[in-house]
């Protein structure tokens, strides 16, 4: 059984990331996939992150997660 995501993302941002897949021969939503799948089967979020980083600072995350969705339901 699979699952439908639905999310929303910043048109410029989706834009080039499809560029850097489409050079690479998939897709940004094969690589998603992938990269669930690499979770998954690791238990490892494979990207290297340092402690600094703003995507682990929650009020920092949150904040752009906010300004990325016009719903309250997140």
């Amino acid at each position: 059984m699979s699952t439908v995501w639905r999310l929303r993302i910043d048109e410029t941002v989706l834009e080039k990331a499809d560029r850097v897949t489409g050079q690479l021969g998939t897709s940004t939503q094969e690589m998603v996939r992938l990269f669930v799948a690499q979770i998954a089967n690791t238990g490892k979020v494979p990207l290297k992150m340092n402690a600094n980083d703003e995507l682990l600072d929650v009020k920092r995350r949150n904040a752009t997660l906010l300004s990325l969705d016009d719903s309250e339901g997140w």
